[in-house]
């Protein structure tokens, strides 16, 4: 299975991402990018405010080792 898939909300720490500051909510819209270090993966999204307002679209770089407590299946 793949880290995220499209469609997966992602509910970020600030210090498990690059680069930003504060909690990330982010719903993603494409397949992430593979990365020499396995540590980290690029994915990009569309973040998701507190109020459930849709932002802008934005790639962020993710810690691999928070992906397994910050994500959010979307039901098939």
């Amino acid at each position: 299975m793949r880290p995220v898939q499209v469609g997966d909300l992602l509910h970020l720490k600030e210090p498990d991402y690059c680069y930003g500051t504060g909690n990330l909510t982010l719903r993603v819209t494409s397949e992430p990018a593979a990365l020499p270090d396995p540590e980290w993966v690029d994915v990009t999204g569309v973040e998701i405010f507190w109020n459930g307002q849709r932002g802008t679209e934005r790639q962020v770089r993710v810690r691999r080792s928070a992906l397994d407590h910050a994500r959010t299946r979307n039901a098939p």
